[in-house]
């Protein structure tokens, strides 16, 4: 088969790589998803008598917008998820979606997952929050990506899986200082002086966070919210789905919880609830055979909760703008200082 831009992807194209080859497939054909880095095509397919395919199939290529396209070549986004459907996927037990086919040019930004969909399970909203017992499926989830690859040196041996170093520390606190005047000039009167004034402080503090982690690196997801988040609405295989794997890494787990938990939940909810959360994830990665202590546990999760501010500053300002977007990185940094402040972060960094 030829690689398919997504014009391509045709109805006598889908059948042949849904393995119906000649088929006379009816396809329909609509956008889903808020993602800015890719874009998902959701594609409902009427088969003739006798035939037996899926109804429905999930395309996901490169973002239309080319700033979004030249930062995912940057940031090897389209790499990293390519490379986790192709060689990790397997090997941990969070639920993500199956692959039908899998197509790439990586050296020219092209791809395309062909991927079942998990409709009816709806996508969660990084803006409007989430429950408590949907954060509970988000961290048992959690602990199926980390514990199967905790302190595994091999995966530094995966060539598109950077590993946390502090080169990577240097580069990321560069970025963030080149990127963080406009942030605040275009953020700053939404989010006001006292969400600012934490990104501020912290830009100074970026090289000594990046290396006080402790627990071993593990593959962590990177951006682990509710919008890559797909809940089950009573029907369907898996309660909770996992998707957009652009952002996979070796790093360190309690941070990848510290980041959903923070921008999930609403503040109030957050406090009440946090260190249950915590605990539970605890428990999970002790059950399925890790050993780490609780404390050195809770030391990185107070460590990870400037994760999800450093990616909206970064994120922010390196892809296409939308209104949906710059409401998001908004509540995301807000969410993610008063996380900050809670856990006493600077105060650990100082």
């Amino acid at each position: 088969m030829t690689f398919p831009d997504q014009d391509d992807v045709t109805p006598a194209w889908l059948a042949q790589a849904l393995g119906h080859p000649g088929v006379d497939v009816a396809v329909e054909q609509r956008s889903i998803g808020t993602g800015q880095v890719g874009e998902n095509v959701r594609y409902s397919l009427t088969w003739p008598d006798g035939v037996t395919g899926p109804a429905t199939v999930v395309g996901k290529f490169p973002a239309p917008d080319e700033a979004s396209r030249a930062t995912a070549a940057a940031t090897n986004s389209y790499v990293r998820e390519v490379g986790f459907y192709r060689d990790l996927q397997s090997t941990v037990s969070i639920e993500t979606p199956r692959l039908h086919s899998l197509h790439e040019e990586l050296e020219a930004n092209r791809f395309l997952l062909l991927m079942e969909d998990v409709a009816p399970a709806e996508q969660g909203d990084q803006i409007l929050g989430c429950s408590i017992s949907q954060a509970e499926l988000a961290i048992d989830a959690l602990v199926g990506l980390h514990a199967p690859h905790w302190g595994n040196s091999a995966l530094g041996e995966v060539e598109w899986l950077s590993p946390r170093t502090a080169e990577r520390g240097g580069e990321l606190a560069a970025m963030y200082g080149a990127l963080w005047p406009g942030f605040a000039e275009r953020y700053g009167p939404r989010l006001g002086p006292d969400v600012v004034a934490v990104g501020e402080v912290f830009a100074g503090l970026m090289a000594r966070w990046f290396s006080s982690f402790e627990t071993p690196q593990t593959l962590i997801h990177g951006d682990y919210r509710l919008d890559n988040m797909m809940f089950a609405t009573g029907e369907g295989p898996a309660p909770l789905t996992v998707v957009d794997w652009q952002t996979a890494a070796m790093g360190h787990g309690p941070a990848d919880a510290a980041y959903f938990i923070g921008a999930g939940l609403l503040p109030e909810v957050r406090r009440s609830t946090e260190r249950d959360l915590v605990n539970r994830y605890c428990v999970g990665l002790h059950a399925a055979g890790v050993e780490v202590s609780d404390g050195v546990i809770e030391t990185d999760y107070a460590l990870g909760t400037a994760s999800g501010y450093v990616m909206a500053v970064i994120a922010s300002m390196i892809v296409g703008r939308t209104d949906r977007g710059d409401e998001m990185f908004c509540v995301m940094a807000e969410r993610h200082a008063a996380q900050m402040g809670d856990w006493n972060l600077f105060d650990r960094l100082s």
